[in-house]
């Protein structure tokens, strides 16, 4: 049977992963092992998601150098599944080891998200205000750059999940697929929609402590007191105004244990975002990748920004993809004293979403299926291990 090893991506291994991975279809076709270097890689977010992690015979825990040794014994070929997310001393390491054994890579871009136009006057402002952080950032970006540059294997292939990543594809094997999102959506596409009582639904982000905050070095956009000081004021605003109960989506990854509090009576939703986008009325966001649901859904968005957010990185963001799908922004510092007109809030720019779900979501045309199926038949086609 084909192997695959699978380079799991920083932050624990959980059974979200475990389904979001398509580890029980893959298993029906490969030996399958997952490998999980969150504790030798980001030791900080170890101390956090150590406890979390899904417990199955796939999962290996690689903490040092010796761990991947003693796991990498074999010589034969393997297929590399690479989703490490970061290009550094250590991770590059692993893939030359890899790909000793003349293994296949397969790289994934597959959840894309617009990106902004380099803002020189921010960098600026870090550099004389942070300049610890900016030239610790300056590092990990040329550190990026310079391990980006290192051929990992003559057989690459790259799953893509939309045309602003195809277009810069520069792999010779490409296949055309789409978002683990849509995947979810494929799951409940055709389930009865239930909404018998209306309600609008925010897409958490975890801003203030998502895991991205220590794996990119971005930092607290805002305080925590700030931030949902500020968030319950305008939902609860919202509500008022407009009739709709607001039900707020967890981030799957939040480390958050503290939302009843911090958000005074508005009730929270875990692991079930999509079936929350599918049957609300209007959806709210920072610059949330679960926007895709929205978009498929064909659901009014709103994106929520403050004086405060506007001057941080997280921003320019939100400027961008309110643009991108033609949707209004409201500013929670200066909107919580203005009426919220509903009959303009349920408003959808069908041309924009469909650019949308083309560019960042689902190549046109690429085949309806579970995205591990259609990377299993590519394999299955053009390779043999």
């Amino acid at each position: 049977m084909k192997k695959i090893i699978i380079l799991g991506p920083p932050g624990g291994f959980s059974k979200r992963d475990y389904e979001r991975f398509g580890m029980e279809f893959l298993k029906k076709n490969f030996s399958v092992k997952f490998l999980d270097f969150t504790p030798w890689i980001f030791p900080n977010l170890w101390k956090e998601f150590s406890n979390e992690s899904y417990k199955g015979e796939e999962h290996t825990i690689i903490s040092c150098k010796e761990d991947f040794l003693s796991f990498n014994l074999e010589t034969d070929p393997v297929i590399v599944l690479d989703w490490l997310n970061v290009k550094n001393i250590k991770a590059n390491w692993v893939r030359e080891e890899l790909k000793k054994r003349n293994s296949l890579f397969v790289t994934f871009d597959i959840n894309p998200i617009p990106e902004n136009k380099t803002n020189y006057k921010r960098i600026l402002v870090d550099l004389i205000t942070e300049p610890k952080k900016f030239f610790r950032n300056f590092f990990k970006f040329f550190e990026s750059k310079y391990y980006s540059l290192k051929k990992i294997c003559p057989h690459d292939i790259s799953v893509l999940g939309g045309l602003s990543v195809l277009k810069k594809s520069k792999v010779e094997n490409k296949i055309f697929a789409h978002s683990m999102d849509y995947d979810t959506y494929l799951n409940i596409r055709n389930k009865p929609t239930n909404n018998k009582n209306s309600y609008a639904v925010f897409l958490d982000q975890d801003i203030i402590s998502h895991p991205d905050t220590i794996t990119l070095n971005l930092g607290q956009p805002v305080g925590e007191f700030y931030y949902y000081s500020i968030l319950r004021k305008f939902l609860k605003k919202f509500e008022s105004d407009t009739g709709l109960q607001i039900k707020f989506a967890i981030h799957p990854k939040s480390r958050n244990k503290n939302f009843r509090n911090l958000l005074d009576g508005i009730p929270c939703y875990n692991g079930n975002t999509a079936e929350l986008v599918k049957n609300s009325s209007a959806v709210l966001l920072h610059t949330s990748t679960a926007i895709s649901y929205a978009i498929l859904f064909k659901k009014p968005v709103f994106f929520l920004t403050s004086n405060k957010l506007k001057n941080s990185w997280i921003g320019p963001k939100i400027d961008n993809l309110a643009k991108i799908v033609n949707a209004r922004i409201f500013n929670m510092s200066n909107d919580l004293n203005k009426p919220l007109d509903p009959k303009v809030l349920l408003k959808v720019d069908e041309g924009k979403y469909k650019n949308y779900l083309d560019q960042y979501v689902k190549i046109p045309n690429s085949p309806d299926i579970p995205l591990w199926e259609i990377m299993t038949k590519y394999i299955e086609k053009h390779f043999t291990l």
